[in-house]
């Protein structure tokens, strides 16, 4: 989903692209319009979901909300202004993610992520 590079336009994956996509078009949009982008990165893993931006958030709960919609009890959102600070946050998330060693993959995750922008 990220891709090998976020900084190369060939080898960048699907998220890094959608990020710029979305910031294009704030960029372009008229002055009048006022735009709150915020960004959200868990993990579950064991059944347990975790909260990648404050990994001390673990243990976390789906909640429905009376009119209609689930969330994420207790997620951390984070207000960003640019790309930058989206792959900054999206570092973070991947530095705090459950991995393990395989045979095939040193790296290898153990875990389902959820980026949220």
């Amino acid at each position: 989903m990220l891709g090998p590079s976020i900084d190369d336009e060939e080898m960048k994956g699907i998220i890094p692209r959608m990020v710029g996509g979305i910031f294009g078009k704030i960029e372009s949009a008229p002055e009048d319009i006022e735009f709150t982008v915020k960004v959200s990165f868990i993990e579950i893993y064991n059944e347990k979901i975790r909260d990648l931006l404050d990994p001390k958030k673990n243990d976390l709960k789906v909640r429905e909300r009376k009119g209609g919609g689930i969330y994420v009890n207790d997620m951390t959102e984070s207000y960003v202004g640019s790309e930058d600070e989206v792959f900054s946050l999206l570092k973070i998330g991947n530095e705090n993610r459950s991995i393990g060693v395989t045979d095939m993959n040193s790296q290898s995750s153990r875990s389902h992520s959820v980026f949220i922008l």
